[in-house]
This record gives C-alpha cells, sequence and structure tokens, in this order.
C-alpha cells in the first residue's frame, strides 16, 4: 500500500467509524510515520470538532486500526519556562 494509498484508506475508515456525513476533503492528514511495516497518521477536520483520529496499519497481519481520541486541553508553554533539568 502507497503512502497515498493510506492516506485515502485511513481517511474513509475515520468517516466509517464515526458515522457521520463527513467529506475526504473536510479531513487533513496531520501527521504521518512508516517504520517496520506499519503506516500511521493523525486525522483531523473541522466536522471532528475537538475529537482526532489516529489510523494505524499493520502490514504483517493487512490490518487498520482507528482510535478516536477527544482534545482534553491545549496549553501554550513559552520556551523561557521549558524545563531541562534531568531528575
Amino acid at each position: 500500500m502507497t503512502s497515498y494509498e493510506f492516506e485515502k484508506a485511513a481517511k474513509n475508515a475515520v468517516i466509517k467509524v464515526l458515522n457521520k456525513n463527513i467529506s475526504m476533503e473536510q479531513l487533513d492528514l496531520v501527521w504521518f510515520a512508516h517504520e517496520l511495516g506499519y503506516k500511521k497518521c493523525t486525522i483531523w477536520g473541522p466536522p471532528m470538532g475537538d475529537k482526532y483520529a489516529e489510523v494505524t496499519y499493520n502490514r504483517d497481519k493487512d490490518e487498520m486500526y482507528v482510535d478516536i481520541y477527544k482534545k482534553i486541553s491545549n496549553t501554550k508553554i513559552p520556551r523561557e519556562e521549558f524545563d531541562m533539568e534531568a531528575w
């Protein structure tokens, strides 16, 4: 499966899981990685509101998994407040 095919399949899977009338054009691929036979991405679009999807494809089993998460918070931490001390 190419990366483009995975993106299309992942978006369609999210639409199916959410069971909403959403088009693929309303969803964006936010993050993508491919490593050791797995493809993984996060997907979000305005119709999803405060939820986002994580989609994983397992090449060995030829299976796709869709996890839906709800954003709990988004806290800005400015550079001057970064704590880089080791414990």
